[in-house]
């Protein structure tokens, strides 16, 4: 993780080197992620691609105190993929992604997620970013995150609860 904060700090600073270094690190992974999302490779390509040009426009705007790298650029990439359902482009059927077709249909539905989400704590977030939307397993988060593994199911559970107070309001 610490090598990942740096090396967005060298993209912050213009270094080609260290974009290629980031990309290679982890452009497969988030493209396995938006195609698990998407189900057409042509757009989930598209996607990666506009992730990773953000990353390289703003990498200076990445705060470590909000996040660790990989959660921001689920972030970004989630955002791409929500930018993309609102203009309504399919991403993946009902069946295959029940919460997904609901956000979808109901961008009222999606500004709720969004605050849910901002109304966690940090580390709730990330939790929540790499395991539920990040497409990781839980022991790879918890590898990603430093931490114990019954703390990041912990950190989730907890997330999820407070979600659900947060959109039953």
């Amino acid at each position: 993780m610490e090598e990942d904060g740096a090396l967005l700090g060298a993209i912050a600073r213009g270094s080609r080197a260290a974009f290629q270094s980031y990309y290679e690190r982890h452009a497969g992974r988030l493209l396995g992620y938006v195609l698990r999302v998407t189900k057409d490779r042509s757009l989930a390509e598209d996607v990666v691609q506009e992730v990773f040009t953000a990353i390289w426009q703003k990498a200076s705007s990445y705060r470590a105190e909000q996040g660790t790298p990989l959660a921001w650029m689920y972030m970004i990439a989630r955002n791409k993929l929500v930018d993309r359902w609102r203009r309504g482009m399919p991403v993946a059927s009902e069946a295959e992604r029940p919460v997904l077709a609901l956000v979808q249909a109901d961008p009222e539905l999606a500004m709720s997620l969004e605050r849910a989400l901002e109304g966690l704590s940090p580390e709730q977030r990330q939790a929540v970013e790499l395991s539920v939307l990040g497409g990781y397993t839980h022991e790879e988060a918890a590898t990603e995150l430093a931490v114990p593994l019954g703390t990041l199911k912990s950190r989730i559970r907890l997330a999820l609860r407070h979600m659900r107070v947060l959109l039953t309001e």
